[in-house]
């Protein structure tokens, strides 16, 4: 969660709060007692977190364990030095969801993809409609075989699964990679 921002004036406020991995003392928090005390109060055995997460990573030991937030402490550090080197970090978006919502439209897209795996872009359209895409290459999804196609375009986009580059009146979209890998396998 974000721990800080603006506030009403001119300055920043902060919710976020420095929190032990291992508690400094016996009786806390996922206590160590072959840490050091040195160990014990140093960066490396804190975290930064928000109110509500830090209140609940003490409140549940048997889920959050030391290896659990050492992992997340990482993966965090990892993020901010990308970030810190102009790097747009996201996370990753779980497509499950919209395999259980639209299966039939998300296995016609993996056919797709497999037949012609470097092709990104695709259009809406009915069936009733012709159009002429030029040189692009792209794959067609129509109305007349997917119920509330328009619909999981949008949700689909929400999703981070496809971007909008439509022009000339048609709805149009690219996959992103995340996805592609999602659907075929592949890394991306």
């Amino acid at each position: 969660m974000p721990t800080s921002g603006p506030d009403g004036g001119d300055g920043v406020t902060n919710v976020g709060v420095a929190a032990h991995i291992s508690a400094a003392s016996p009786g806390g928090a996922r206590y160590d007692d072959t840490l050091t005390p040195e160990v014990r109060s140093s960066i490396t055995n804190g975290i930064w977190l928000c109110q509500t997460h830090a209140k609940l990573i003490d409140d549940d030991e048997i889920t959050y364990t030391s290896a659990v937030l050492h992992e997340w402490k990482e993966t965090a550090e990892h993020m901010a030095a990308l970030e810190a080197r102009g790097f747009t970090v996201r996370r990753a978006a779980s497509f499950c969801n919209l395999e259980k919502q639209a299966p039939k439209l998300l296995a016609e897209m993996r056919k797709d993809l497999k037949e012609q795996p470097l092709v990104r872009q695709f259009i809406v359209l009915s069936k009733k409609v012709t159009y002429n895409r030029g040189s692009t290459p792209l794959f067609y999804y129509f109305h007349e075989d997917h119920d509330y196609l328009l619909s999981m375009m949008t949700i689909m986009e929400h999703a981070g699964a496809i971007y909008d580059i439509a022009f000339n009146s048609v709805p149009r979209y690219n996959f992103t990679e995340e996805f592609v890998s999602y659907l075929i396998g592949e890394p991306s």
